[in-house]
């Protein structure tokens, strides 16, 4: 997939108080697992941690010119300004990614005001809009028209949900190969969802790409529910409308409804088996222990069981019939 991944979630969310440095840390790891090449931040996230990992790319939301002082002891590829940060004359030796709402046919005017009053090399624009529910080719041709705007510089879109249509235009402007979309690990009310994203991809088009790890999301929706006041979680959600999606499945051929080649009679082996791994994995991970313990507490919530007769003897493939 040529399109760059961005998410946006640790400016967009609130920090909670008392969240953990650790876990910050290693949810920025599991968003660099999962497949995003650029995290953008604040100086929230820095007060937090002081030390960001390492191999991640970083995108600094400056909010305040007073907050410029922290690139000089950080290594972010780009900082971002707007409209407001323009009051006063912007220096600085970062790279500037500029993020302006959509106004068709005037970002090419736009970019150049910007230039006019900074000093720094703008090496990248964002833009955010409310694309209203378009067609495929539609988006292609708004997305190609930016780019004659923007040239040469590569564009990064932030599809915004007022007309509910984040998603769909993210699907399109993937299609159209979109430099880069900034997405927001959650099921947030304002932006796309990473996770509704990748999960689109994988099950609507079977079109994951090969440096995405749908696995990592676990780790991402079990650190960003320890460290943020707001935000829905988006994982569990998805898996439960898959679930019901595959129980409402009916054969084309018979009418029969479809049935799962699962039957959970075995719970405390598969129960077993399970907090092994989990085991195996915290220690290799180095998850926090009480992360650990809500994580067994919710299988134990589960009627578990093992792989029925039918499958270990006449050896089937799949799950379903």
């Amino acid at each position: 997939m040529k399109t760059v991944l961005i998410d946006n979630s640790l400016c967009a969310y609130p920090l909670a108080d008392d969240a953990d440095p650790n876990h910050i840390f290693n949810y920025i790891c599991a968003l660099s697992e999962t497949g995003v090449k650029y995290i953008e931040i604040d100086f929230r996230t820095l007060l937090k941690l002081h030390r960001l990992p390492e191999g991640v790319n970083y995108i600094f939301r400056m909010v305040d010119p007073m907050f410029l002082k922290l690139t000089e002891y950080f290594d972010f590829k780009y900082i971002i300004l707007t409209y407001g940060d323009l009051a006063k004359r912007i220096t600085s030796n970062v790279p500037v990614m500029f993020e302006a709402p959509y106004i068709s046919g005037n970002m090419g005017r736009a970019l150049r005001f910007v230039k006019s009053r900074i000093n720094a090399e703008v090496a990248a624009f964002r833009v955010r809009s409310e694309f209203e529910l378009l067609g495929a080719s539609e988006v292609a041709a708004k997305y190609m028209a930016l780019r004659c705007d923007l040239a040469p510089l590569p564009v990064d879109v932030c599809p915004l949900n007022t007309y509910k249509t984040a998603l769909d235009s993210a699907l399109k402007l993937t299609a159209a190969n979109v430099d880069s979309l900034t997405l927001t690990a959650g099921l947030p009310v304002k932006y796309c969802s990473l996770e509704e994203y990748l999960f689109a991809l994988m099950t609507m088009f079977d079109n994951l790409p090969p440096e995405c790890d749908i696995h990592s999301l676990g780790k991402v929706s079990v650190y960003r529910s320890r460290i943020f006041q707001a935000g829905e979680q988006a994982l569990p959600k998805l898996l439960t409308t898959l679930d019901n999606d595959i129980r409402c499945l009916v054969n084309a051929d018979t009418g029969e409804r479809v049935n799962m080649r699962v039957s959970f009679k075995d719970t405390e082996y598969l129960g077993h088996k399970f907090v092994s791994a989990l085991e195996k994995m915290a220690a290799y991970e180095e998850i926090p222990q009480d992360v650990f313990e809500n994580i067994v507490e919710a299988i134990k919530q589960y009627d578990g069981g093992i792989f029925n007769d039918e499958i270990l003897r006449k050896k089937r493939s799949g799950l379903l019939n």
